[in-house]
């Protein structure tokens, strides 16, 4: 009856009736041998409603259980263990066959002793308050709790003075749950908590009593209860470590990354891995973090920076963390494996904050994880650490640059709303300059602070001062750090992205910088990705942070000639003219539609701005022009025709380029200017071997005659550029190739449109054109 009313016979549950039948029974057996009186009885059943058939419900309750506790006793047989006394009723059970007497009898037994086993066997028994279930409150139950928390509290003292308080911790702290106003058992688990070395626990006793007892009763904590809070006070200070570095006042921009962060904790990690570049900010990110949190972590915070060194590191991170947690510094071992266990003692059944900072694999993590679930190791690494995940539970979480607002805020943060305010401009070109790397925004932020009498503007002018002084020495060492680790391939790849015309790339064009098979070329990539130097936005798909690529551009002026510069950027450039090309032909064909507009799409940044740095921009600008009219980047293509025409010498070119400009102001309705175009190109051209052109732009021609009303010029015009067709390329009979059949397609189509051909030349030509 210590908990939940139940009985056994030979280890099988008996069957005891309703409620009212079993809060008869825990009266009896709480009563121990002295008889219940009747009046007594019903008080417990019902209280103040009893009805009036209260005393016979009772005679029979009392039967049944005669019948449950003696098997086969004849409806009106006594029997032998529940018998009728004058007015009321008695339980004789054996000593042995209660948990009651049991306890009582341990209870003794520990009292004549100086041991603990009798308690603690004791309290074992108690699976609950006494007679839980009958859920109705009788002196006598209320007894029978009182002793077993007096039992607690001895137990308590008992073990306090042994020096033992593990001993009885579990039994202590499950029966003040039992008793959860309590106060002195509360005291005694508090003492017990702060002998243990876990005083911050101890804390959360006190606090959750106190609660109780202001909720319920109205009451504040007694002394004893206020005196064991000092205690641990004092014991907190002493054991409880607060290594985190000051956070950063002007911390700023980075509130997605701190949601994150707090969403993963609440899935319980063991381990929040931040990865980023050397100067991405993500120490400053760890750090802020870890102060918002540290009071989710009662026991405290350790600190280490570990500047990416090897497994010693974590040796001497492990020394330094047992002394803070309280080992004198002569018991601190001397061997690893000694270390570690002695670690893992000392910080079972705590709740730990354990920040480390720039690790460089996962072993020192492994050997700086605390033993038991509740505590945290947050991580900052420049590289990425897939072996993390068997370590234990792992979040982890990219530290990239910061958007433009971002930046903004940092810099508002550091110097102040006004200065920005007075100078946007240059404000901007600042934010700009530092591509979003907080370190270098500091770098700048340092200076204007340092020299408060100059202006943005100043700063802005003399950039190269701040990142490549005194100032900027940090700068340049972070990525020098990152470089140093790369392979030969990858570093030589690193210096040779200097030379790509912006920050985005896709993979393939690599193994043309590099001049090696894709494979090569993707592992070195992926190199440049887990060193931070690169950054994969998506699959195939990457991009190199503009600081990053003034430091490789420097590499490659320093440690690459002159020749091989100038072969790879070849290479690369052909890249370029081979792929738009290759879409051109795949859209005039009508094959490959949908890959060649995602490459067109996905590549169109890149080739606009080669356009403007090649010394023949027509090689790319002729086969994107399909692709502009498609889109309708009509502004975007008499741009590019423009430029390279400025740039083209040659009459092939040219032609091709007059042709183009003459499809633009065709497209926009600028009908005269693409007749004389459209002519300029055929003369420019007439001396180049060209056929193609030629019917291409006749085609073109003829169609703007026709919109302009001139049906006979246009009539005509077709007439030319079939005559071309017929002689020059082969069509009036004979196989022809893939490209004459598509230029034919074009002309029957254009020449069925404006009525200008007849039907049955129209059929049999087309019928041609659609043999293999």
């Amino acid at each position: 009856m210590l908990g939940p009313v139940t009985a056994a016979r030979d280890g099988k549950p008996v069957e005891l009736g309703p409620p009212q039948q079993r809060a008869v029974l825990a009266l009896l057996l709480a009563k121990a041998g002295k008889p219940a009186g009747q009046s007594e009885l019903i008080d417990l059943v019902w209280g103040d409603r009893a009805p009036t058939s209260a005393a016979n419900l009772v005679h029979r309750y009392v039967g049944a259980l005669r019948r449950a506790l003696e098997p086969g006793l004849t409806t009106r047989s006594q029997g032998e263990l529940l018998t009728r006394q004058a007015g009321g009723y008695e339980l004789i059970v054996d000593a042995e066959a209660s948990d009651l007497s049991r306890f009582r009898a341990l209870v003794a037994r520990a009292s004549m002793s100086t041991g603990l086993d009798d308690y603690v066997a004791a309290l074992d028994l108690v699976r609950g308050r006494c007679a839980a279930e009958v859920g109705r409150a009788h002196p006598v139950f209320a007894e029978v709790d009182h002793e077993i928390a007096d039992v607690a509290r001895a137990a308590a003292d008992r073990a306090l003075d042994l020096g033992q308080p593990t001993a009885v911790l579990g039994a202590v702290h499950r029966i003040a749950g039992l008793m959860p106003l309590d106060e002195a058992l509360h005291v005694r688990l508090m003492r017990i908590l702060i002998a243990m070395g876990r005083p911050s626990v101890a804390e959360d006793v006190y606090r959750d009593i106190a609660l109780r007892l202001v909720d319920q009763l109205g009451l504040d904590p007694g002394k004893e209860l206020r005196a064991a809070l000092r205690m641990a006070d004092v014991r907190s200070a002493v054991l409880r470590p607060a290594q985190l570095p000051a956070d950063v006042r002007s911390f700023a921009g980075r509130d997605e990354e701190l949601a994150a962060l707090d969403a993963m904790v609440e899935e319980r990690p063991e381990i929040l891995c931040l990865e980023g570049m050397p100067g991405s900010g993500k120490s400053t990110v760890a750090v802020h973090w870890a102060h918002r949190q540290r009071l989710r972590y009662r026991d405290g915070q350790l600190y280490a920076d570990i500047q990416c060194s090897g497994a010693e590191a974590a040796e001497t991170t492990l020394r330094s963390f047992l002394r803070a947690l309280g080992l004198p510094a002569d018991q601190v071992p001397d061997t690893r494996d000694e270390l570690v266990a002695e670690y893992r003692r000392m910080t079972a059944g705590k709740q730990l904050l354990v920040l480390l900072d720039c690790v460089s694999d996962a072993e020192q993590v492994r050997l700086l994880l605390p033993a038991m679930p509740g505590s945290l190791v947050l991580v900052t690494t420049r590289k990425r650490l897939p072996g993390l995940a068997s370590v234990g539970r792992t979040g982890q979480l990219s530290i990239g640059m910061l958007r433009p607002e971002q930046s903004r805020e940092l810099l508002v943060r550091r110097l102040g709303e006004g200065r920005l305010d007075a100078e946007p401009a240059a404000a901007d070109q600042i934010v700009l300059a530092c591509g979003g790397l907080p370190l270098a925004l500091s770098l700048v932020a340092a200076r204007l602070l340092m020299n408060p009498g100059f202006t943005l503007a100043a700063v802005v002018d003399d950039l190269t001062t701040v990142f490549g002084g005194d100032c900027g020495g940090e700068l340049q060492t972070v990525f020098s750090w990152s470089y140093e680790q790369l392979g030969p391939v990858a570093a030589r790849l690193f210096r040779l992205l200097s030379l790509h015309p912006v920050v985005g790339f896709s993979a393939p064009v690599t193994a043309r910088l590099l001049d090696v098979d894709q494979a090569t070329a993707d592992a070195a990539l992926a190199e440049l990705v887990d060193a931070w130097l690169v950054d994969q936005v998506q699959p195939g798909r990457y991009r190199v942070y503009e600081l990053a690529l003034s430091h490789a551009q420097e590499l490659s002026a320093q440690l690459d000639t002159a020749a091989e510069r100038a072969a790879a950027r070849t290479r690369m450039v052909d890249y370029y003219v081979e792929g738009t090309q290759w879409a051109h032909d795949s859209l005039a064909a009508d094959r490959d539609e949908l890959e060649a507009v995602a490459w067109y799409t996905r590549e169109y940044d890149v080739v606009e701005t080669l356009i403007r740095r090649i010394d023949e921009p027509w090689r790319l600008t002729v086969p994107m022009q399909r692709f502009y009219l498609r889109r309708g980047l009509l502004q975007d293509w008499e741009n590019s025709v423009r430029y390279s025409l400025a740039k083209a010498t040659e009459p092939g070119p040219r032609a091709r380029l007059l042709m183009g400009l003459a499809g633009v102001a065709q497209c926009t309705g600028r009908f005269d200017e693409a007749v004389t175009l459209y002519r300029e190109s055929l003369i420019v051209g007439k001396d180049v071997d060209d056929p193609r052109r030629v019917v291409i732009t006749l085609i073109g021609l003829a169609g703007v005659e026709e919109t302009r009303g001139d049906r006979k010029t246009a009539g005509i015009v077709l007439a030319e550029a079939w005559q071309v067709m017929e002689t020059r390329l082969g069509v009036a009979g004979g196989p022809i190739s893939d490209d004459t059949r598509i230029l034919l397609r074009y002309l029957l189509e254009a020449g069925e449109e404006l009525g200008l051909l007849e039907a049955e030349v129209v059929r049999e030509r087309l019928a041609i054109a659609a043999e293999d």
